[in-house]
């Protein structure tokens, strides 16, 4: 990996690991799902008028839309919002450091789902490490939140269905949109989702905004142009630019600077379980990404 890259992956890093903090400060003053909704809202308000400056016209392509709509719900109307309402019960770190693991279900669905990917000696204890380390945190309901004591289960399993839905839309994406237009499928994508989202808030959401102060608002705009939309251009350009290997290594500074502005601007803690989580998934991480073993 070229030193060039580094620079944008610690930007990218920096866009994800503080969104992370900014959705958790932002539930605290809007009703989550509104949050939910109008980050997703004004992302895609911002996203649309972009694409038509870059190419002049919306999608019309019929297949784009279908699978576009497909990872949509996969990829952001059920990863999104189940990784925001896990904040509820956890910090930012905690959470953070769960999501890491996601490479992980990737290498296990890929094995059995796509022929070209199988399983290693090297993965296969990666994939050993990794678990145990995220099973070790939720099994010590470790919240990473000075004022909870043991966390509710309920974030950890917000979190793995999240993930367990980004790990079928990486297949689906892998398998079915390689030669689609990336733009117009992340317009479709955030459109689909933004619908969605928003009919669940009607029905379960509580559009009050008499408790929001001007922090909350920023939280809000934060979060959406910075870690949404910010975030969506800045993990396309270090893909294309630099490549898997060097995208692969946000996994391992998320969680660290999350877990850093958590503890600076929400006093949120770090123990000792969650560095021996970071440990352990890292270094399954590390052995995922080994490429030069035998197999």
């Amino acid at each position: 990996m070229h030193t060039k890259a580094l620079p944008y992956i610690l930007l990218l890093s920096l866009f994800w690991g503080t969104n992370v903090v900014a959705s958790r400060f932002g539930i605290g003053e809007f009703d989550p799902y509104l949050f939910i909704t109008l980050r997703l809202a004004i992302a895609t308000l911002f996203f649309v008028p972009i694409l038509l400056l870059n190419q002049g016209k919306l999608p019309a392509n019929r297949e784009l839309w279908q699978k576009a709509a497909v990872s949509g719900v996969l990829g952001v109307a059920i990863p999104i919002p189940t990784f925001i309402l896990s904040l509820q019960y956890q910090s930012s770190g905690v959470a953070s450091i769960y999501v890491t693991t996601l490479p992980v279900m990737i290498v296990v669905a890929a094995h059995f789902l796509l022929p070209d990917d199988p399983m290693t000696r090297y993965k296969a204890l990666g994939v050993a490490l990794a678990l145990c380390g995220a099973l070790f945190l939720a099994l010590r309901g470790e919240s990473g939140l000075a004022d909870m004591g043991r966390a509710s289960p309920l974030g950890f399993l917000l979190v793995m269905v999240g993930l367990i839905s980004e790990v079928f839309n990486t297949i689906f994406v892998r398998r079915q949109m390689r030669e689609l237009d990336p733009m117009q499928v992340t317009a479709v994508r955030l459109l689909v989702a933004a619908i969605i989202v928003l009919g669940i808030t009607l029905l379960v959401g509580d559009f009050s905004l008499a408790k929001v102060t001007p922090n909350g608002y920023f939280s809000l705009a934060y979060a959406a142009l910075i870690g949404a939309l910010g975030g969506q251009f800045m993990a396309f350009y270090v893909q294309r630019r630099f490549g898997a290997t060097a995208f692969s290594l946000t996994s391992f500074m998320v969680p660290v600077i999350a877990t850093a502005f958590g503890a600076l601007l929400l006093g949120e803690i770090v123990t000792w379980a969650m560095g021996i989580g970071v440990l352990f998934i890292g270094s399954g991480l590390y052995l995922i990404n080994m490429r030069n073993h035998a197999h």
